[in-house]
């Protein structure tokens, strides 16, 4: 498979975070909507057994996830100044990408690994929360005393980065992109949230790394064990809602799965090129899936502070 790396423009504010698992979906949604339920079955299928196409979650343009970093041992007392430089380090959300990547434009274009990116200026993305009244959908009416909040995200520039490790041509992936975002992303789209446009064409790019130890793009999740060591990662819970037709479900809400998050480092017995999973039995529907895998990029040993 290839990777490739395609820029989203941001047209408004976000409510559902640019997860790699989430984006996974809307394509599926995609070729539902456009080629039928046989189409999307037959995809699904493919993902379980021999993943055609695997997207990562979306950085802001030029910029990847940070790999999570090695414990380091300390044998003596950190000075002012030294303790200072770590905690600025720990709040670097993003790396430069073009350290990792070649053929991808970066804030930083030296193109070598290990760029101190403590003086980078970093993007950022801000939430907004808001209040919102619940509404009897029987009465069409306010329900007294029943509100609710729902949090904005708003980026500091509108273009971000994702990365599709895929089989298929070009023009399929682009294809299938535009499908993704073509009725908008995630919560509230209906209302204008989460418009998303792709800005320029498809880029193939390759890891500037040949190395045994990888990070990965997106959330996954880790069934089979065997060769994979020395994993360092932040996990969190991810409880998906289920959209499009299925909306209606008496059960909106998918089963509840622990993922490891996308800057997760690991290391490789044999080459690879995506760690994780398409996840089975949901939802009470069968037909529900969770994307658990991600593409992975091969790196050089990462040191840091915990």
């Amino acid at each position: 498979m290839k990777l490739y790396k395609q820029t989203l423009k941001l047209e408004s504010s976000l409510v559902t975070p640019l997860k790699g698992d989430t984006l996974w979906g809307h394509i599926a949604w995609g070729i539902a909507v456009h080629e039928g339920e046989d189409a999307v079955k037959s995809f699904l299928e493919e993902s379980q057994t021999a993943p055609h196409l695997i997207v990562s979650s979306a950085f802001p343009a030029g910029y990847l996830c940070k790999p999570y970093p090695a414990p380091r041992k300390r044998t003596k007392m950190l000075s002012l100044t030294q303790y200072a430089d770590i905690k600025k380090q720990k709040k670097q959300r993003y790396a430069v990408a073009a350290d990792y990547l070649s053929g991808s434009s970066g804030a930083d274009t030296a193109g070598n690994a290990g760029t101190n990116n403590t003086q980078v200026k970093q993007p950022y993305i801000k939430s907004d929360t808001r209040m919102h009244n619940s509404i009897d959908r029987y009465s069409n009416t306010v329900m007294e005393g029943n509100l609710y909040t729902v949090t904005d995200l708003w980026a500091s520039q509108p273009l971000f980065d994702i990365y599709i490790l895929s089989s298929l041509s070009p023009e399929r992936v682009t294809e299938l992109l535009t499908w993704a975002f073509e009725n908008g992303y995630g919560a509230d789209a209906s209302v204008g949230k989460g418009k998303i446009s792709l800005n320029g064409s498809l880029e193939a790019v390759q890891p500037r790394a040949n190395s045994r130890q990888y990070m990965a793009l997106a959330p996954f999740v880790m069934l089979e064990t065997a060769g994979i060591t020395e994993l360092r990662a932040e996990l969190f819970l991810r409880t998906g809602k289920i959209g499009g037709a299925f909306a209606s479900s008496l059960s909106p809400y998918k089963k509840t799965v622990l993922l490891y998050d996308e800057g997760a480092v690991f290391t490789a017995d044999e080459p690879i090129e995506y760690i994780g999973t398409l996840l089975q039995n949901m939802h009470t529907d069968e037909r529900i899936c969770q994307a658990a895998f991600a593409p992975v990029i091969p790196i050089t040993d990462v040191s840091g502070q915990l």
